[in-house]
């Protein structure tokens, strides 16, 4: 294996990229180590092989261990900047099938358990076979730096041929989802500012007196009054509710946003073979 290191290094220096990446393919088949996967993946983004450089860095990320020194931590950069720019370039799939389907197939390559797929912008074929032997075949169309949810049907309509479902899919025009009504976003945003205000307000006034009965607890006598043991327990409440308020007022604020900002950022396609969401990262 070291005479393949060194042609290999060799390939590189007088840029045979391809040759490299023969030669590293050939490596890593005998040692299957971190430094063979990413260096197939930094290969494969010299040579525009975008897909297969993605699910190489992404497991040379993983695999990496945390950097100890100033250069392991340039090398650690460096591969993530890698994986960043590779997935510029590509499209990911999350196919979610029927109980009992398999196997998923993307343009003939086999999905793993998480469903989870890197393919090229273009249009790619999904497949899958039903318990019942009924095939299911999708169409999609993705482009560079989409991240799609496929969503296949175990309806009997879902075995369609696969030209209307290219139609249907990747040809009929999209209505843009409407805007959230005005009032909505008005009332959602005033009831959240009411709850940060009150719960602000509370806190402040619970700590106050929280601050004044403990010094009160203090003096010598005032442990055994139960007076300031009913008013420390009430100050508890108030803190409690104080920090619900919180809590209840940014949930609400965070809802709002959301359905002020996901209608115009995604979209729901509906066809006989199930129903895509997709958006842009």
């Amino acid at each position: 294996m070291t005479a393949l290191i060194k042609e290999a290094e060799a390939a590189l220096e007088r840029l045979d990229i391809a040759r490299a990446r023969d030669l590293w393919a050939q490596i890593y088949d005998i040692e299957r180590s971190t430094v063979g996967i990413c260096q197939l993946g930094q290969l494969d983004r010299r040579l525009g092989r975008w897909v297969d450089a993605v699910v190489e860095l992404t497991r040379c990320v993983q695999e990496m261990r945390p950097p100890a020194t100033p250069r392991e931590r340039r090398l650690y950069e460096t591969r993530h900047a890698d994986l960043a720019a590779a997935r510029l370039e590509v499209a990911q799939l999350h196919v979610f099938t029927p109980a009992g389907a398999a196997p998923v197939l993307v343009d003939g390559r086999l999905v793993d358990e998480s469903g989870q797929v890197y393919v090229a912008p273009g249009q790619h074929e999904i497949t899958t076979m039903l318990p019942d032997g009924r095939k299911v075949r999708s169409m999609v169309h993705v482009t560079a730096r989409e991240s799609r949810v496929v969503l296949l049907s175990a309806e009997p309509a879902s075995v369609r041929s696969v030209a209307p479902l290219k139609a249907t899919l990747a040809g009929a025009p999209v209505r843009p989802a409407s805007p959230p009504a005005p009032w909505l976003l008005y009332t959602g945003s005033a009831a959240s500012g009411v709850f940060l205000v009150s719960g602000i307000v509370l806190h402040i006034l619970a700590s106050t007196e929280d601050s004044v009965l403990r010094e009160e607890m203090c003096k010598p006598g005032s442990a055994e009054n139960p007076k300031l043991v009913e008013d420390l327990h009430a100050v508890e409440v108030q803190q409690h509710i104080s920090t619900a308020a919180l809590v209840a007022g940014t949930a609400l604020g965070a809802a709002t946003v959301a359905i002020a900002v996901l209608p115009r950022g995604a979209q729901i396609r509906a066809s006989a073979a199930g129903a895509e969401v997709w958006f842009s990262w």
